[in-house]
């Protein structure tokens, strides 16, 4: 990718985010493919006339191989140190502590990582810090008689700090109990110039249905902060979850998520994932999952997902394939220890 300069700075600052801004929203698949310009707006409709009006959209990309092998259908079901970026009240499902890395070469040359601890805090509660790094690459710069002068690495990154408690209940068990998750962030997105800002989830866990067997969660992601690109001022994506987890045996598992975005359509995920016991301190774990996230804006295999785990004792490897179509394929591979 090249990008021109121009003589003022401003321009050139608007003209990498205007392009940055319609790569990656092809990457997410939230754009039609005929990648028409579409300017910035202060607000969201949660449709697809909405498409371009927020930024930092690597906010949107899942973390974890577990989660995304589901489909992206995690939000009730994530239970270790990752649910800082799914849900934050599902640290309270830590036994102890939790640590959770992963790595994914992503489309286009771009790349995410993510790390995350999480820590049991007494009867009542946990807490956990995360930090999310996507880095878009190299790109040259030049002049307007295309000679190269010099080289940008934008990149995004957000740290976060959460904790999850019981909320009511405080005489029965845990699982009948209501857990509310809240964290607070800090994103950093860098272009030619750099901006900052704060944001902030909130989930809600349900109490355990059906013999502990079936889950509620509800979240609402990045509801607050805006990022400022020269003069213009966008929104980050805000992101609603609801959400459900159905273990209908031991061995077998079911979730399933409504998630609604304020830069496009509502979209339907769902995931499955069997277990197969090899003795007592060994798993392996089958996954698939599949959503209709901007089903329709490219040809080829996509919106379905793959993966699979190994659990040893404390520690886990999970990997998951998630094909996009004609833009190519991602994935990624996340490890875990809970201890």
């Amino acid at each position: 990718m090249i990008i021109q300069t121009k003589q003022k700075p401003q321009g050139t600052n608007r003209e990498i985010a205007n392009i940055l801004r319609k790569v990656f929203y092809c990457l997410v698949l939230t754009l039609p493919s005929t990648l028409t310009p579409i300017p910035y707006c202060a607000a969201g409709g949660f449709d697809n006339n909405s498409a371009g009006t927020s930024t930092a959209q690597f906010l949107k990309i899942a973390s974890g191989a577990r989660g995304v092998a589901l489909g992206e259908a995690y939000s009730a079901m994530a239970d270790d140190a990752a649910a800082m970026d799914w849900n934050p009240a599902g640290l309270i499902k830590i036994k102890k502590h939790s640590v959770s890395f992963m790595h994914a070469p992503y489309l286009a040359d771009t790349f995410v990582d993510f790390f995350s601890y999480g820590e049991k805090s007494g009867d009542m509660g946990a807490m956990g810090i995360a930090f999310k790094y996507m880095n878009y690459g190299t790109i040259k710069k030049t002049d307007q008689a295309g000679v190269e002068t010099g080289k940008v690495t934008p990149y995004d990154m957000a740290f976060s700090v959460g904790f999850a408690t019981y909320i009511t209940g405080f005489n029965k068990d845990p699982e009948e109990r209501f857990v509310l998750g809240a964290s607070g962030k800090l994103i950093r997105s860098q272009l030619l110039s750099t901006d900052n800002t704060i944001s902030a989830d909130i989930g809600i866990l349900f109490p355990y249905f059906f013999d502990n067997r079936f889950q509620l969660a509800m979240t609402a992601q990045n509801f607050i902060g805006t990022l400022r690109y020269d003069k213009i001022e966008s929104p980050l994506p805000l992101i609603l979850r609801l959400g459900s987890a159905t273990r209908i045996t031991d061995y077998l598992a079911v979730t399933a998520d409504i998630v609604a975005v304020n830069d496009n359509y509502p979209f339907l995920a769902m995931g499955g994932e069997l277990k197969a016991g090899l003795g007592s301190d060994a798993d392996l774990f089958l996954r698939s999952g599949f959503n209709t996230r901007a089903i329709s804006d490219i040809s080829g295999l996509r919106n379905l997902t793959f993966g699979t785990g190994f659990r040893y004792t404390s520690y886990s490897i999970d990997y998951s394939f998630s094909p996009f179509g004609e833009l190519g394929s991602v994935h990624r591979i996340s490890a875990n220890m809970n201890f």
